[in-house]
């Protein structure tokens, strides 16, 4: 087969996928289907990124979100193999009938367009994506200043847990102590849902770790997301307290809590999406190992999940330019809880009221 004359959709030095996606969330059976609606269960929600995930395998193999809300409707994975190989057997003016028979044309296809031009994601909040537009993805994205601060909080809660493997700040202090200074990505976006609401260490400190907060329902480990002042503050407040920490302690991490709520509290969730050639990734896979019908399966099986590559949390020191970049605004499919907007002047009296609680607490001891 002549690759050089394969059909590849679109021209990808112009990445327009985060319009794609963009476009395709409009679409009602999309939005039913991926939108994380209120009181989901753990399940419940891994079963809602999965489809988030087949919808954007759709996308980034055929560039495009046409007939998506009938593919979307499909629950067999059956039918839904069938259906990706019949519209793709269209754009290549196969019939059919014939679909078998010319089964290497087809993997071609899906080969080139899925995983040698597919994409790997970066998931971010609103006005990180918006500097990332400008100057790009870089190396040593936080400045000397915020690594300094993330490593003092970090021993603060080393303090009072020295044995322990795991942070509430997530990877926040641990990626700078192992020079993992660079922008992180991911093969496929299952973890996109969670990780678009950045930085990852903020939100796990608002109550989202499932290792510090394992006590705490479901619905109460989304004030970050939800951008609900006062749900964050008693995550916060009830880690301080089951560490037992010291007055001046707890403080500083109010503190330090309250400083990057009014930094990040107006963001949005984005999924950003760069080419896998400008990450080097895919290189080493051949068409020839999908030509069979066990590799066929494979390949197919990638895209429903939308599994470009299986790497994940993947540390990037290179640079990628503006052009190369797109995205999309997760925030519509988000969960949607029913929260209290606080004002400023509300949430500020929540804290009083939370810190004067804590001096209190410290006292009775």
């Amino acid at each position: 087969m002549d690759l050089d004359n394969l059909k590849i959709e679109k021209n990808n030095n112009v990445n327009i996928m985060g319009k794609i996606i963009s476009e395709g969330l409009t679409n009602p059976i999309v939005k039913a289907i991926c939108t994380h609606g209120k009181y989901k269960s753990y399940d419940e929600i891994k079963k809602i990124q999965n489809e988030f995930c087949r919808f954007v395998g759709f996308c980034v193999l055929f560039k495009s979100s046409q007939d998506i809300g009938s593919y979307m409707l499909l629950t067999s994975k059956d039918e839904q193999i069938q259906f990706l190989k019949e519209k793709i057997a269209e754009k290549l003016g196969i019939p059919k009938e014939n679909i078998e028979e010319r089964s290497k044309e087809i993997a071609e296809y899906a080969y080139q367009n899925f995983k040698q031009n597919g994409y790997v994601f970066h998931a971010a909040n609103s006005d990180s994506v918006k500097t990332k537009m400008i100057k790009g993805l870089v190396d040593n994205i936080a400045n000397t200043e915020q690594q300094k601060e993330l490593l003092h909080i970090e021993s603060i809660y080393k303090k009072y847990d020295p044995e322990g493997i795991y942070s509430p700040l997530g990877h926040g202090a641990t990626d700078i102590i192992e020079n993992k200074t660079g922008w992180f990505f991911d093969g496929f976006p299952i973890h996109s849902t969670t990780y678009a609401n950045s930085p990852q260490w903020f939100s796990y400190l608002c109550g989202k770790s499932y290792v510090y907060f394992d006590s705490i329902p479901e619905e109460r480990r989304n004030g970050y997301a939800n951008k609900d002042y006062k749900t964050s503050l008693e995550a916060v407040i009830w880690l301080v307290k089951n560490k037992n920490m010291g007055i001046e302690d707890r403080k500083e991490i109010l503190r330090f809590f309250i400083k990057h709520w009014n930094e990040y509290k107006d963001t949005t969730p984005c999924l950003m999406f760069v080419p896998v050639k400008e990450v080097g990734i895919n290189d080493d896979i051949k068409l020839e190992q999908y030509l069979s019908e066990e590799g066929m399966e494979l390949l197919f099986n990638d895209i429903i999940s939308g599994k470009v590559n299986p790497v994940k949390n993947v540390c990037c020191k290179k640079t990628i330019s503006p052009e190369k970049l797109s995205y999309v605004d997760l925030s519509p499919i988000l969960p949607k809880f029913e929260i209290e907007r606080n004002t400023v002047k509300k949430a500020e009296s929540i804290n009083r009221q939370n810190q004067a609680r804590i001096k209190d607490d410290g006292e009775e001891r």
